[in-house]
């Protein structure tokens, strides 16, 4: 009826041009946006056809080349061939991998909930992302871990592997005060609705971008949206590929409070959820990294109603009583992998970086301080200063040239000693250093980094380097 009336108007209208004699008027001109918009829908998609080469085709039916139409699991695949899920990260596949079954946790069924009573295992999806430092920022105050389900390449943020986003540095901050990472997938796309081939790339492209940071790919994954069955082939690819898939028993559905009148529903989610009773309880707790209310007013409210009530806070790895160890599969990242973006930044289209592969030993100073095996970069000669820390960062001062501080791609100075005091938190038999005089972390963790929590100076406390409880 609306758009028969709709249609009676603009004959008015013009009726009353003509006979006002005024200037001849175009019908797009006396539609209302929302009509003008209607007339341009029908661009591609089902039943219309696939954009032109070099363009996606967005949920909502538009042809176009910026992130709103190529990026994450917005991109119709169908109709176009430019979706951010058709591009991985350089270097080999790690499909061939060997992936023996570790532990006792299932592989290829859903986990929702902790077999350790009196722990809570708070989760964080979709990212890294804008608020990531800060959630990291909020976690380190209370000296609490959590685990990180990261994405490759979502919301048209760019792969974390690439050394001109800020998405590799995050990511190693995290692993470095000992949270958890587990795979999102590469482009967030729901895995039984795509054909078993993309379903694959999501998990392998996620594994390649990690295994070029880290030179390890994760067992733990969570899927999209939390769909993932046996009937869609899902679950059986993630036995195959070794992954424990895990979902949750306690959703705060952040991302739908992602307000300051709204956010409060959220706690409440949680907090209706979380039992007084901790000695028989245990949860594995849903939020997302990318929302700000869950950084500025969520995260801190639910590490103190946990402990308020008597938990303990933990990884899902703890949680489900795995062992560090078997968090993890080594993946060697080698030589012959080096990440050199060649295309240029644009501000209104979605770049697909390419990389080259550098002759073995043909390393490049570095342009933008990174460093190490998974950039091909030397900070030999590098403006930012000689030494490559083990992070992978180039400077020139002691936590850059001492402890850890990798010569294949840079100066060092070796601090003296067969043991000597740590220059910037790294400890333990792997770095021949020792917290015992550095601040008030003096414990040396079995991961090899200084500090004062139980996780630090208890069970697996590296004596010798170090206090030890």
């Amino acid at each position: 009826m609306k758009s028969v009336l709709s249609t009676i108007l603009v004959s008015l209208l013009f009726s009353a041009g003509t006979t006002l004699a005024g200037p001849a008027v175009a019908a797009d001109q006396v539609l209302s946006p929302r009509y003008a918009m209607l007339r341009k829908r029908a661009e591609c998609g089902p039943g219309i056809g696939s954009c032109d080469d070099g363009s996606c085709c967005s949920e909502s039916g538009f042809c176009g080349t910026t992130e709103e139409f190529c990026g994450g699991s917005s991109c119709l695949l169908e109709y176009s061939d430019s979706c951010d899920t058709f591009f991985g990260p350089g270097g080999s596949s790690t499909e061939d991998i060997p992936r023996p079954n570790l532990g006792n946790v299932p592989y290829g069924s859903i986990i929702r909930t902790c077999t350790t009573p009196g722990v809570i295992a708070l989760t964080f999806d979709d990212g890294p992302y804008t608020y990531t430092n800060e959630i990291l920022d909020v976690l380190d105050e209370y000296d609490v871990k959590a685990t990180f389900f990261v994405a490759g390449n979502n919301r048209g943020k760019g792969h974390i592997d690439d050394p001109s986003n800020p998405w590799a540095a995050m990511l190693r901050r995290m692993y470095s005060a000992g949270h958890h990472i587990a795979s999102h997938t590469w482009t967030h796309r729901n895995l039984n609705e795509v054909n078993s081939t993309i379903r694959r790339t999501e998990m392998i492209y996620n594994e390649m971008a990690l295994r070029n940071i880290f030179g390890w790919i994760p067992t733990y994954m969570r899927p999209p949206y939390l769909e993932c069955i046996s009937r869609s082939g899902c679950l059986d690819l993630m036995e195959e590929l070794g992954y424990h898939v895990v979902n949750n028993n306690i959703d705060t559905k952040d991302y739908q409070y992602d307000s300051p009148d709204l956010i409060q529903l959220a706690k409440d989610r949680y907090s209706d959820g979380v039992s007084s009773d901790s000695d028989n309880n245990g949860y594995i707790v849903l939020a997302h990294d990318v929302h700000e209310l869950t950084v500025t007013e969520l995260t801190a409210y639910m590490i103190e109603t946990a402990q308020d009530r008597g938990y303990r806070l933990v990884t899902v790895g703890e949680c489900l009583g795995d062992p560090k160890e078997n968090w993890y599969r080594t993946a060697p990242r080698g030589r012959d992998y080096t990440a050199v973006p060649t295309h240029e930044p644009s501000s209104t289209k979605t770049s697909h970086p390419t990389y080259t592969v550098e002759p073995t030993g043909g390393l490049k100073i570095s342009p933008n301080q990174t460093c190490g095996g998974n950039t091909g970069y030397t900070c030999q000669g590098s403006r930012f200063g000689d030494c490559c820390s083990w992070y992978g960062y180039c400077g020139s001062s002691d936590p850059y040239c001492g402890t850890g501080c990798d010569a294949d791609f840079g100066s060092c100075k070796p601090p003296s000693g067969e043991i000597h005091d740590t220059t910037n938190g790294l400890c333990g038999f792997k770095f021949k250093a020792t917290c015992a005089n550095y601040g008030s972390k003096k414990c040396c963790s079995p991961y090899g980094f200084c500090g004062s929590s139980d996780e630090h100076c208890g069970k697996g406390c590296q004596e010798g380097f170090g206090k030890c409880n």
